[in-house]
């Protein structure tokens, strides 16, 4: 895990609206924010967002619902969530999401720090990616 960082620069405040995407499509936008040893992502889906199939990685995956609502499918069973729902999806359990109504939710999914997601935090000054 890359643990260092600047003490100069903490605490670190940054406004997700204007963190840069990490992830975009058609009804889907991402950003990312790091600390030492955990990230943030946050994710707004619309409902011209397609279904996508389930995916899986080896990390505990824990979301909240901020704003709207939103399906989950975890683990073959679906999940209706609204504005301050909170799932958790342990590692290696299959899960995907989608909004469910004419406008957008937005939702938090906190992981442990994620080497495959470190480019997204490269914003980031108080870290060295």
């Amino acid at each position: 895990m890359v643990r260092s960082y600047d003490p100069s620069e903490i605490p670190a405040v940054h406004n997700l609206r204007d963190a840069p995407l990490a992830k975009e499509g058609k009804g889907f936008e991402q950003v990312v924010f790091r600390g030492v040893d955990q990230m943030i992502g946050m994710t707004t889906i619309g409902p011209e967002r397609e279904d996508k199939p389930p995916h899986s990685h080896p990390w505990e995956q824990m979301n909240l619902v901020v704003e709207g609502e939103v399906d989950f499918v975890v683990d073959g069973e679906r999940i209706s969530l609204s504005t301050y729902d909170a799932v958790e999806v342990p590692p290696d359990v299959p899960h995907a999401s989608r909004a469910v109504s004419d406008e957008p939710a937005t939702l938090l999914a906190f992981w442990p720090l994620r080497e495959d997601r470190l480019d997204a935090t490269e914003y980031q000054t108080e870290f060295d990616v």
